[in-house]
């Protein structure tokens, strides 16, 4: 039996290169975040936002965010 889902938000300006984490137990909590990367952060040429999920199973990207594809919502 799985513990819960958590759920993760990463910015990052380099890939691979250093991040801003947060995590939550409530995906509405980590969705307003990543959203509110994007508000502040969207707009720069390198950052990459992503949202991801993992509990029981192996993470798995949610939502990703950059300036030139905007948001990809992955559906499981």
């Amino acid at each position: 039996m799985g513990g819960p889902a958590v759920f993760e938000v990463v910015l990052r300006f380099t890939a691979d290169g250093p991040a801003v984490t947060g995590e939550w137990s409530s995906d509405e909590t980590a969705l307003r975040k990543f959203r509110s990367f994007v508000g502040v952060y969207g707009d720069h040429a390198t950052a990459t936002i992503t949202l991801t999920a993992s509990g029981p199973e192996q993470p798995r990207a949610l939502r990703t965010w950059t300036r030139e594809h905007g948001e990809t919502v992955f559906t499981t």
